[in-house]
């Protein structure tokens, strides 16, 4: 077959289904021509003008027919069947609005949160990256699994190794996370930032949106500072000015020229104000940066060369990473067992999001299986009273596959429009997720309602229209047809095998339902034992963190004790207002970490070759700081101001009974060094006093923690600690007024109290047993409604047999236990199977618990408990309206 014929056919066809009264019209007058014509040749052949046209309309074949045969070969028909069958179900389901409505918004609340949920895993797990040729970007992790780290980033030697010894690498890239103060004469904020290698832009495939990106001309010590602003912060900062290009801005006191503007992408591993490249930060090119190789500050990733595949590279990764470890022993102790992994970018953009999406995605789609149960119940139902017209149409000759196509396109009507609704209700969710997912991905971004989630909604919708329509009995068998013949017989009731399907369906919903609840109620309770953790401080003081100098004006001795000056004014003035019990200054506020790690021993106690020694985080306090703070002392005694010489020490609990096991520490030597200085020399100390442990949230275990006193370690930006009694919004407004009296340009950060803070970081725990409860809450809901209206369509069919047992003298009490009873009964079923389903699947949720078990029978005990009493509320509405039936009513029924 030609194009032309081809295009000719389709064009025809097009317009058969869009002009068909034209088309009928030309039919019928070209069936009249050819009639016409045939009558008057038998008119000439001698035949009367009667006989003529009879003998013509017989010898055509009748007009009906060949009508029929013209559309038949059209190939249209089924078409033209299907837009009449969806005219008539319009107008059977506007008959009856009350299930219409009610299917429509229960597959609306469960195709809306499989929609939203969907969108999320695309966009941070599923759809390609937007970088050039994403799909051979590679990120490298290093990890210590002796001490328990995970990803420490690697040192500029060990980057070096690999950008030469790989040859899978195209090109191999650093990205260091850092902080700068952007300085304006409207106000000082802290940008996050990130240093980057000139080739940073080209290893990963990104360009500018206008200006260019960073190349080999400003790497080293000789290049000039210069900017690429993230595409968020131009747009949100800047109002999108282009005039941004080419022009300076002040970051941490010094012009930065600021030379392009990233296109959209999204940032790993955290979100960035702008890119920076390294000779912005002294430390990054200075000598123990450069060559100490335990000196690891940078995050690598790699691209890999178009002719290589990921598992090479892994094997070339790996033996250049043995040969590192035996070359270099005393950077690598055995016992801190180091490795290093290599995955795509993709993965590591959506590694911690992985497992908690998916366990939404599943969530979501258990809340569709209970509304698609809930659903086909409603759909049987209905067909008990639509039973009588189905077996007419095929008493009069409607095939089961022509009925089955019937009910395909009611079913059609009713799913396609449940998902139109719940595309609503995505849009609406997914602002809601889109903010959850940033907690866990920077791909958050990339979450949108684009046409493959759309094909997805509509590839559900018409899903569950095939499954309903194969689901529901169609007469035409033979089983149902006879019933035609038996006079008008009553086909209200509904069969044995009926009822069965619609109690299985509500055992599975009840059972779908528990397993939701059990997981709900699982991350409940980690929420319960983490705000129940002790943090080992005896007081909720208010903190801020407030910064008056950058990393070169720490440099400046005259400027560092300008500073430290102010801070003692600062401490004065506070601790004299009235309320305040104690006003302390730390290097960091409690519970928050340094980041800065030592390695230590006792005296008498070294460490032996190749194994790790105490890893000890290292903090700074002055003599107020564990009083303001509510951190108990144990042992021994607080820093005076005499200690600032640095030759006494305050540790606490964990890194006493680490180190000195059940001895007293108070008066032993401690020998400590900065933890990738290998070449280091232990610098000794003496412990002057043991404190409490302070933990966070307890999840992340007790640090052995080392306390400096305030003076003996340059810090850029002080933590102040306020004890205060109550009124802290009031003390709040107070203590940054007071800051701002000695230092009117601080910049002033993180004004919170200690349970405030603890509050977020909670924050990723509480999202996800709150999402969850939302999809258990809304299973529980549709189960309920789902038990009841079962139980009531049993009532209303077995109106006649209640009231003969009622006639017979059972009272309505017995009744009310008759329908409680076989409702009961669907709820522990569906119940017993829902808690063996919650046994068997909570082990996944085992990495976003805490101080729970995945099996904990008292959150399966009240789960099924929470359950039957749903259950049995929602059994004893149509239980009640049984027993009110009148038995005289309903015997002459």
């Amino acid at each position: 077959m030609t194009i032309d014929r081809l295009a000719t056919i389709v064009r025809l066809r097009i317009r058969s289904l869009f002009r068909r009264d034209r088309v009928e019209q030309e039919l019928d007058e070209e069936l009249r021509y050819h009639i016409e014509q045939q009558t008057d040749l038998n008119i000439r052949l001698g035949m009367s003008p009667y006989a003529a046209r009879y003998q013509a309309l017989r010898a055509f074949g009748g007009v009906e027919y060949q009508k029929e045969v013209s559309r038949d070969r059209r190939g249209t028909r089924w078409l033209e069947e299907l837009v009449g069958d969806l005219k008539f179900s319009i107008r059977a389901l506007r008959r009856t609005p009350g299930f219409t409505l009610t299917v429509i918004v229960t597959l609306a609340l469960g195709i809306g949160a499989n929609t939203a949920i969907f969108s999320v895993v695309r966009g941070v797990l599923l759809k390609p990256l937007p970088h050039r040729h994403g799909e051979r970007l590679l990120y490298l992790r290093q990890s210590a699994s002796g001490p328990g780290q995970q990803d420490i980033n690697f040192s500029v030697p060990e980057v070096r190794d690999l950008r030469t010894r790989v040859p899978s690498f195209a090109g191999v890239a650093e990205f260091s996370s850092w902080s700068s103060i952007l300085y304006e004469k409207s106000a000082t904020q802290r940008l996050n930032v990130g240093l980057v290698t000139g080739n940073y832009f080209e290893v990963m495939g990104l360009a500018t949106e206008i200006g260019r990106t960073t190349g080999p001309q400003d790497d080293g010590v000789a290049a000039a500072p210069v900017a690429v602003l993230s595409h968020e912060f131009w747009v949100t900062h800047y109002g999108a000015n282009p005039g941004i290009v080419g022009t300076n801005i002040t970051l941490d006191k010094h012009p930065v020229t600021v030379i392009g503007v990233l296109e959209p992408a999204p940032f790993f591993p955290d979100r960035v104000d702008a890119l920076l490249n390294l000779v912005n930060s002294a430390h990054h090119l200075g000598a123990s940066m450069q060559n100490q190789r335990s000196h690891r500050m940078t995050r690598v990733v790699a691209r890999l060369t178009p002719t290589t595949t990921l598992e090479r590279a892994r094997s070339e990764v790996a033996s250049v990473y043995t040969s590192m470890l035996k070359q270099n022993p005393s950077d690598y102790p055995a016992a801190s067992h180091y490795s290093v992994d290599v995955m795509t970018l993709k993965e590591a953009l959506g590694h911690d999001a992985q497992l908690v999406l998916y366990l939404l995605m599943a969530s979501a789609a258990f809340v569709l299986i209970v509304s698609a149960s809930n659903v086909a119940n409603l759909t049987l139902m209905r067909s008990v009273k639509r039973e009588h017209e189905l077996v007419v149409r095929a008493a009069l000759g409607a095939g089961s596959a022509r009925l089955r196509r019937l009910k395909l396109a009611e079913n059609l009507i009713l799913t396609t429009a449940g998902a139109a609704v719940g595309m609503l209700i995505a849009r609406g969710g997914v602002k809601v997720l889109t903010a959850f997912a940033e907690r866990y991905s920077p791909r958050a971004s990339d979450i949108r309602l684009d046409g493959v989630v759309m094909v997805f909604t509509l590839a559900v919708a018409v899903a569950l229209a095939i499954a309903l329509s194969v689901f529901v009995s169609i007469p035409g068998d033979g089983g149902m047809a006879s019933r035609v013949m038996s006079g008008g017989q009553r086909t209200g009731g509904s069969s044995p095998a009926r009822q069965r399907v619609q109690r299985g369906l509500v055992v599975v919903q009840v059972a779908v339902t528990v397993m939701l609840l059990a997981g709900a109620g699982l991350l409940t309770q980690t929420i319960i034992r983490l705000t129940r953790v002790d943090t080992g401080l005896r007081a909720d003081p208010l903190t801020m963190r407030v910064t008056m100098l950058t990393g070169a004006e720490a440099r400046d001795t005259n400027a560092v004790r300008a500073m430290r000056q102010k801070f003692e004014q600062i401490r004065t003035e506070l601790a004299a207002l009235p309320g305040v019990t104690a006003v302390g200054i730390g290097g960091w506020a409690p519970l928050r970490s340094s980041g800065m790690y030592f390695l230590a021993e006792g005296q008498g106690r070294p460490t032996a070759p190749g194994a790790a020694g105490a890893r000890a985080e290292v903090l700074s306090a002055d003599p107020n700081y564990f009083l303001a703070s509510g951190i108990p002392l144990l042992r021994g005694r607080a820093f005076t101001p005499a200690d600032d010489d640095g030759n006494t020490v305050i540790v606490n609990k964990a890194f006493a009974d680490r180190v000195f096991a059940n001895e007293d520490a108070v008066g032993k030597r401690v020998g400590m060094k900065v933890e990738w200085r290998v070449d280091d020399t232990l610098q000794w100390a003496t412990v002057g006093g043991v404190v409490g442990n302070t933990r966070e949230t307890g999840s992340e275990g007790v640090h052995p923690t080392i306390f400096l006193p305030l003076r003996s370690l340059p810090i850029l930006n002080p933590g102040i600690i306020i004890r205060a009694d109550g009124r802290d919004a009031e003390m709040a407004k107070t203590a940054q007024a007071v800051v701002r009296k000695y230092s009117p340009t601080a910049l002033i950060e993180n004004v919170e109290t200690v349970q405030q803070f603890r509050a977020e970081t909670f924050a990723k725990q509480r999202l996800n047993a709150v999402l969850i409860s939302s999809f258990s809450a809304l299973a529980v809901l549709i189960a309920a409604v789902g038990i009841a209206g079962v139980l009531a369509f049993s009532v209303a069919a077995r109106t006649t047999e209640i009231g003969i047992r009622m006639s017979l003298g059972a009272d309505s009490g017995r009744v009310q236990r008759m329908i409680l009873t076989e409702g009961a009964s669907l709820v522990f079923v569906g119940g017993v199977l829902g808690v063996i389903g919650a046994i068997a699947s909570t082990g996944a949720l085992r990495g976003l618990l805490f101080g729970v078990s995945p099996r904990d029978p008292v959150t399966f005990v009240a789960v099924a408990a929470a359950m039957a009493i749903i259950g049995t509320i929602a059994c004893w509405i149509p239980a009640v309206r049984a027993a009110r039936i009148d038995p005289a009513i309903a015997m002459r029924a």
